[in-house]
């Protein structure tokens, strides 16, 4: 992973943990359901960005390897991509079923 984009993911992880440490602290403290609620959307916000910078760098990775790769280096990479593709169409429906 190139630098600059690990610098951003591990802020972006920073960021959710600072949330998540802020939830705590409201539940501990009994606070309104509106501000631990704001809480928990922020984190989800901060692991969704975070999600879509991971999964565009691995694309644009995967892209280069599968158009200028050898056939040696591309079937792995599609077979990769492929797991990348299974695990997020699970991941789609468990999120659906939880905001059922």
């Amino acid at each position: 992973m190139q630098a600059e984009i690990q610098i951003d993911i591990v802020s972006r992880l920073n960021t959710a943990v600072s949330h998540l440490h802020t939830i705590r602290e409201l539940v501990e403290a009994s606070s309104p359901c509106e501000d631990v609620i704001r809480q928990l959307r922020a984190v989800k916000v901060a692991l969704r960005v975070t999600e879509t910078r991971l999964l565009a760098r691995q694309i644009k990775h995967s892209e280069e390897i599968i158009i200028i790769g050898s056939v040696e280096a591309r079937i792995p990479e599609l077979a990769r991509l492929h797991k990348l593709y299974v695990l997020l169409e699970q991941q789609s429906k468990y999120g659906s079923k939880e905001n059922e």
